[in-house]
C-alpha cells in the first residue's frame, strides 16, 4: 500500500496502491497539477509510474470518485509517512536514501533503563531535532533507552488520538528528522522505543473516517471502522478486516524497519483483540528479532507475555502501592485518610519481587516514581475520581511524597524509591523531569512542560547525581538485572524491609527504610542469613542531598552475627550491600 520508490536497478519510478472498494474511479494528483490515473485491482486501485512522475519529496494526494459519480474531497494516502497537518497533501518519503551513520545492535532486554519522553514538551522547540540535541542529558543520567510518547500524527496534545497510523506528527518534524533522532540516540548508547496507538482512531480529524465515501448511512465510519465499537477515546478499528490488520502490521514494521527503532510499546493493548495482538507480535518477532515489544495492559496480566507475545508489560500497581504507604502516614499533598493502616509491607513484597505469574525480571516494567499517566494532568491540576484512594491528583513524585522539590523529606523519598526501583526485579523507568525533581504536574503548556532550569540548580544537580549513580549500580552488578528475589526482612513498625538479588555468582542485599526513624549506633539488625558485606550504595549520600552528618556503613566490611547484619540505617534511606566472597 502507499507509495513505493523503485531503485534504478528495478527500472526506477514509483508505484502506488490504495484500498478504496466503494469508488468507481481513482487518481493521484502530484504537486498541485498532474493527475496520474489508477487502475482497479480488486478492492484496491494501483499504478506503476514512470521515473520522474512521483519522486522523493513530491507533494501528492488521492482523488476519488464515489459510486454515485460524486467527487469526494481529496484524501490522504493512509500509508503516507509525511503529511501536511491541515490538508490532504502528502509528501513522498524515501527511507532508503537516509544516511545512517552509527551501526547499532539492539540491547539485551535486561540492560534497559528507560526514560519516557514527550517530544513536544521535552524542549521549548518541541521538535525531533531539538530533542536529539538534548539526548546527551538522558545518556549522562545513566539511562540506556528513551521511550517516545506517540509521534504518529495526532489531534490531541499528548499523542494518543492518531489521525492515521504511519505518518510522523508534522509539528515535530519530518521522517528524516525522526531518523536522525534515532541515529543520534544510538550514537550515545541509547535505544529508542516508540509508543504506538493501534486500537482506535482520533475522534477529531481522523483521516481514515469514511475514507472512500461509504459509511454515512451505516454510521460505522466507513471501511476502516465498520462494525467497530466506540471506546472512551474514539472508534475502534475494524480488526476483523484483513486490510485493517495488514495496516497495523505494516505500521509496526515501518517504525522497526524504516526508522530502526529498538522496540514498540502498545498503548492500552487490552483494547486490541487477542488474535490481532498475537498476529502482530509474532510477525514483528520474526522480522525484527531482538527488538523489545512492551505493552500497557490494565491490570497487568502475565498472560500478555506468556500468550500474546509481548516481552514486557507495564506494572501500574507498584506505583499505587507505594503512594498508599505515604498516604497512610499522612504525608504528601493528599494527607492521611481511610487508608491510615501503617506500613503494609506485604503489599510491597511484589513491588520488589516478581508480580504474580511473571517468570523473569525483564517481563515487568516498573516506574515507582510514576509514568506520564500518573505525572500528567490535562485538567489544570484538578481532582481525578479514579485516583481518590491515593489523593485524587496526578503529580510528580516529590509532590506525591511531600511538599514538592523544596521539601527535603519528599526528595529523600524519591531517592530511596528510585534506588529500590533499580534494585528490584523489573526494568526501571521514569518520566522526564523526575530526574531533577520537577514539581507540580506535567502538561504540554509552557508552565508544565519540562523545566530545564531546574536541572541546573543545586537540587537538580544532586538528584541527577543520584539517578546517574543508581543507574550505574545496576549496570555494574548483573544480579540486579537478572537475579532472583527473596524477601529477607520486614519491620512494619519502622517501615523497613530488605530483599536480596542473586544470580548464582553474586549476591546483593537492599535495605529499604521508608520510615523516618534513624539508627545511628550500628544497632539495627537486618536478617541476611549470614555472610560478610560491603555497602556499595546509599540514597542518603551527601552528594545526592542526603542528611548532613548521618552515618551509614561505608569504608569497611561488615560481618553478620546471628544471621543478622548490624548496620547504621538513616531514616528515608535505601542502602545496597554486596556480599563478599
Amino acid at each position: 500500500m502507499g507509495v513505493t520508490l523503485h531503485a534504478e536497478a528495478d527500472g526506477g519510478g514509483a508505484s502506488f496502491r490504495v484500498w478504496a472498494p466503494h469508488v468507481r474511479a481513482a487518481a493521484v494528483e502530484v504537486n498541485g497539477g498532474v493527475r496520474l490515473p489508477l487502475q482497479r485491482d480488486g478492492d484496491c486501485w494501483a499504478a506503476r509510474f514512470a521515473p520522474g512522475q512521483l519522486v522523493a519529496g513530491a507533494a501528492y494526494r488521492v482523488l476519488l470518485e464515489g459510486e454515485d459519480g460524486q467527487t469526494l474531497p481529496p484524501r490522504r494516502d493512509p500509508y503516507a509517512r509525511h503529511t501536511d497537518f491541515d490538508s490532504a497533501w502528502c509528501y513522498v518519503d524515501n527511507a532508503a536514501a537516509f544516511d545512517w551513520r552509527h551501526p547499532w545492535e539492539p540491547l539485551p532486554f535486561d540492560e534497559y533503563l528507560i526514560y519516557e519522553m514527550h517530544v513536544g514538551s521535552f524542549t521549548p522547540e518541541g521538535t525531533f531535532a531539538a530533542a536529539a540535541a538534548r539526548l546527551g542529558h538522558v545518556a549522562g543520567a545513566g539511562f540506556t533507552a528513551v521511550q517516545l510518547m506517540p509521534i504518529t500524527e495526532h489531534s490531541d496534545a499528548w499523542g494518543y488520538n492518531p489521525r492515521q497510523l504511519l505518518a510522523v506528527h508534522g509539528a515535530y518534524g519530518t521522517p528524516d528528522e525522526l531518523r536522525s533522532l534515532v541515529d543520534t540516540a544510538h550514537s550515545l548508547g541509547l535505544a529508542v522505543i516508540l509508543d504506538v496507538v493501534l486500537h482506535h482512531g482520533a475522534p477529531e480529524g481522523n483521516e481514515l473516517w469514511e475514507y472512500d465515501g461509504w459509511g454515512p448511512g451505516y454510521a460505522h465510519g466507513g471501511i476502516y471502522h465498520e462494525h467497530a465499537p466506540d471506546t472512551t477515546w474514539g472508534r475502534n478499528f475494524a480488526f476483523w478486516k484483513t486490510e485493517v490488520t495488514d495496516m497495523l502490521r505494516d505500521a509496526c514494521a515501518s517504525w522497526l524497519g524504516d526508522f530502526r527503532v529498538d522496540g514498540l510499546r502498545f498503548d492500552s493493548a487490552n483494547d486490541l483483540p487477542p488474535q490481532t495482538v498475537q498476529a502482530l507480535t509474532w510477525a514483528m518477532r520474526e522480522r525484527f528479532p531482538g527488538r523489545i515489544l512492551t505493552a500497557e495492559v490494565t491490570p497487568e496480566n502475565p498472560m500478555s507475555v506468556h500468550e500474546l507475545g509481548f516481552d514486557s508489560v507495564w506494572v501500574h500497581s507498584g506505583y499505587f502501592d507505594i503512594i498508599q504507604q505515604h498516604r497512610a502516614l499522612g504525608r504528601g499533598h493528599h494527607g492521611g485518610g481511610d487508608w491510615a493502616e501503617g506500613w503494609n509491607l506485604p503489599r510491597l513484597r511484589t513491588v520488589m519481587g516478581l508480580h504474580y505469574g511473571f517468570t523473569a525480571p525483564t517481563q515487568c516494567i516498573k516506574y515507582l516514581l510514576g509514568s506520564h499517566d500518573q505525572v500528567g494532568c490535562s485538567k489544570g491540576g484538578a481532582w481525578y475520581e479514579d485516583y481518590a484512594y491515593i489523593g485524587g491528583q496526578h503529580r510528580y513524585a516529590v509532590d506525591q511524597y511531600g511538599g514538592g522539590r523544596g521539601d527535603p523529606h519528599a526528595r529523600a523519598s524519591a531517592r530511596l524509591w528510585y534506588t529500590a526501583n533499580v534494585a528490584a526485579a523489573g526494568l526501571p523507568m521514569i518520566f522526564m523531569g523526575t530526574e531533577f525533581a520537577q514539581s507540580g504536574w506535567w502538561n504540554t503548556d509552557e508552565w508544565h512542560r519540562l523545566q530545564w532550569e531546574q536541572a541546573e540548580d543545586e537540587i537538580g544537580r544532586q538528584m541527577l547525581a543520584l539517578f546517574r549513580d543508581a543507574n550505574a549500580l545496576r549496570r555494574q552488578f548483573p544480579a540486579l538485572r537478572r537475579g532472583g528475589v527473596s524477601i529477607l526482612h520486614e519491620d512494619r513498625p519502622n517501615g523497613v524491609m530488605a530483599f536480596d538479588r542473586t544470580d548464582g555468582l553474586e549476591r546483593l542485599v537492599t535495605v529499604v527504610n521508608a520510615g523516618r526513624s534513624s539508627f545511628q549506633g550500628g544497632e539495627y539488625g537486618c536478617w541476611v542469613g549470614g555472610g560478610s558485606f560491603t555497602e556499595v550504595f546509599s540514597s542518603q549520600d551527601a552528594a545526592y542531598g542526603g542528611w548532613e552528618g548521618v552515618r551509614t556503613n561505608a569504608g569497611g566490611v561488615l560481618h553478620s552475627h546471628d544471621s543478622k547484619l548490624w548496620i547504621n540505617l538513616p531514616g528515608q534511606t535505601t542502602l545496597v550491600f554486596k556480599q563478599e566472597a
